[in-house]
């Protein structure tokens, strides 16, 4: 009788892993969370990109002005993407993609008010400063509402999932 080798252990080893990966990654609602930030990044490159934009061509401007502009043109993105894919929410069963906008956008418009309270929570950490007297540079403010982020993306995920694209 020979001993097995280690080599011919290993493989075994990685599929048990790779089994435990695939049954994570079927899970729907960690699906949907995965295509959910995928589309949130896309929605954030349309948001800061734009913002960078207008605050760099307009810098009298006040940045929250921008913000919001931007953030209109981020939430479309992300509607459009998140009802065609992330939750494949239209056809029978589904509001109508009217409702369903006005659900995405007034849940995403909470979520602008806590990007923007901590926004400006990590723009007095990164500057040191409550009250600025010019806006504070874009690359900063651009930063701090990335470092926002995650927190936003917790809210805006759970109120898409069971409020604004659930099945009725």
């Amino acid at each position: 009788i020979t001993e097995p080798v280690a080599n011919e252990i290993a493989p075994q080893n990685n599929d048990v892993q790779e089994s435990k990966g695939g049954r994570l990654l079927g899970r729907p609602g960690l699906r949907q969370l995965v295509k959910f930030c995928l589309v949130g990044l896309s929605s954030t490159v349309v948001d800061k990109g734009l913002y960078w934009v207008l605050q760099t061509t307009f810098p009298a401007v006040f940045w929250w002005v921008f913000t919001t502009i931007s953030f209109c043109f981020g939430v479309s993105n992300g509607f459009f993407w998140n009802r065609l894919w992330t939750f494949r929410a239209h056809g029978e069963g589904h509001s109508m993609p009217r409702q369903q906008y006005a659900k995405f956008f007034a849940s995403n418009t909470i979520g602008l008010m806590l990007n923007l309270v901590f926004t400006k929570m990590f723009l007095v950490a990164f500057t040191g400063k409550v009250i600025h007297d010019v806006n504070p540079p874009p690359g900063q403010v651009v930063i701090a509402s990335l470092c926002a982020a995650p927190i936003v993306v917790i809210w805006n995920f759970a109120v898409a999932k069971y409020w604004t694209f659930r099945k009725s």
